[in-house]
């Protein structure tokens, strides 16, 4: 199954992603901890999104979940100018923020960032 909505550029943009995550994984029976995994990295994701990507308000995001079987993929497109994973410095303990990709990283069974116009960034994770 797959959707795609588009998420205004709001403040409650972020609670809004993950509402449709959880609507879209609710009739799965699917560990509780990875659901909260799945709300967890795409509230990440989208609040990289706001922060970082230069939109204004009015544009929007789009945030793509496509569930199968045993795994779900949640993408996140924003029309910004992207960035490079790789060059991003590493968070220091003290930092408030900066945590976002490497939460990601950790938790997610897969990820990565496609930049070809627009941004889009995705992740995968079992149920």
């Amino acid at each position: 199954m797959q959707i795609s909505v588009k998420i205004p550029v709001q403040p409650e943009a972020v609670a809004m992603a993950r509402d449709t995550v959880s609507r879209v994984v609710a009739d799965r029976r699917a560990d509780p901890r990875r659901v909260e995994d799945l709300r967890l990295l795409t509230s990440e994701v989208v609040t990289n999104a706001l922060r970082h990507s230069g939109m204004r308000p009015g544009g929007a995001l789009t945030v793509a979940v496509d569930i199968e079987r045993d795994r779900v993929r949640i993408g996140v497109t924003d029309d910004g100018p992207g960035f490079d994973p790789d060059a991003l410095p590493a968070p220091s303990p003290g930092d408030v923020g900066g945590w976002g990709l490497l939460l990601v990283e950790q938790l997610a069974d897969s990820w990565g960032v496609i930049r070809d116009g627009s941004t889009f960034v995705w992740f995968e994770l079992k149920l």
